[in-house]
């Protein structure tokens, strides 16, 4: 038998090896990159007991807690775990917590690494033993992730903060999407005809984001230096009312909007593309650019959408705003039900 085994197989071994007189240990995580602070980590766990289980984060179960991960597969994952010496089996849990799977599986000891408290560690109330064992400084997935992009990417330090837990911290506090238009909802191209009327081409997948988060209460904006009736019509499609066009001074149009909605800075969230939309972007709680904003405006913001302005950029926005909230599966089984 192999070191991978569901739930249900890892049941039965670990009864037979309970009643052989062994001392189970379990933890838990999603293991996405493995590194060195996962290994002394894992030394250590195993030190606890004879047996040491791995219950790792499914895919499903990745995405519910860090959208833009994991970037392993489960499977992946798995194998690499398996081939460590001190490891002794590893499962899957598809829940966002393993609470179930301790529960299930009855390990007589739990560790969790980091700076879990032992009494907030999730199933710490199912098993007598429970440890919080520290993690090596300035070791995490996130600062490799991190040191690959900077070092690898043309605008180094412009995507450091792209696969940051602290972006999923950020998103789950939003209330409000501030937007610009030209180079944001659109891709900045200026289409004018004879007539003066100035037209525009928006990105139904951006629109259907932004219905979303107005659906989950998240209420939306739009500054813009220029007017278009177009944008009028295609806000007044979309159900936002908070429309300012032919806005120059952009910080007077965002003052106003935190007193009228009584925002604190964390709870607003902004995109922009121009270094005419700085003033907004440095005074909210999460910063975006699409990828082809302006490199001075991409240096200053906190993530960097891999679509481009008027292709997909808001919508990705949308998206990463949903799941840090855990929404995303709402919708999800809404649309597989209709």
């Amino acid at each position: 038998m192999g070191k991978i085994l569901k739930p249900e197989e890892l049941k039965k071994e670990i009864d037979k090896l309970k009643k052989e007189g062994k001392k189970i240990v379990f933890t838990n995580g999603c293991f996405d990159i493995i590194h060195a602070g996962h290994i002394s980590y894992l030394k250590e766990a195993k030190k606890l007991g004879d047996i040491l289980i791995v219950a790792i984060n499914s895919d499903i179960s990745v995405k519910k807690i860090k959208p833009l991960r994991p970037i392993n597969q489960e499977h992946e994952r798995a194998e690499v775990l398996s081939a460590l010496e001190m490891v002794n089996f590893v499962t899957f849990f598809h829940e966002e917590t393993p609470y179930n799977v301790i529960k299930y599986l009855q390990p007589d000891v739990l560790v969790k690494g980091g700076d879990w408290k032992v009494n907030e560690i999730v199933g710490a109330d199912l098993v007598k033993e429970v440890y919080s064992l520290p993690y090596m400084d300035g070791i995490s997935t996130t600062e490799i992730i991190n040191r690959i992009l900077k070092k690898y990417t043309k605008s180094n330090t412009s995507f450091i903060h792209k696969s940051s837990d602290s972006l999923i911290k950020k998103a789950k506090k939003i209330k409000f999407l501030l937007l610009d238009v030209d180079g944001v909802l659109t891709s900045g191209d200026i289409i004018l005809d004879d007539e003066e009327n100035e037209l525009k081409i928006f990105n139904v997948k951006d629109g259907h984001g932004l219905v979303m988060l107005h659906k989950i209460g998240i209420n939306i904006a739009v500054i813009t230096g220029r007017k278009s009736r177009a944008l009028q019509r295609r806000m007044k499609e979309l159900g936002i009312t908070e429309v300012h066009q032919g806005i120059r001074e952009k910080l007077r149009i965002f003052n106003g909007i935190v007193e009228k909605y009584n925002l604190k800075k964390d709870e607003i969230a902004a995109i922009g593309d121009d270094i005419i939309d700085l003033s907004i972007l440095s005074r909210v709680g999460l910063s975006f650019a699409p990828s082809d904003a302006h490199e001075e405006v991409k240096k200053r913001v906190d993530y960097i959408t891999e679509n481009k302005a008027g292709q997909g950029a808001v919508r990705e926005v949308c998206d990463i705003i949903l799941k840090a909230k855990g929404l995303w599966d709402k919708f999800i089984d809404e649309y597989t039900n209709l």
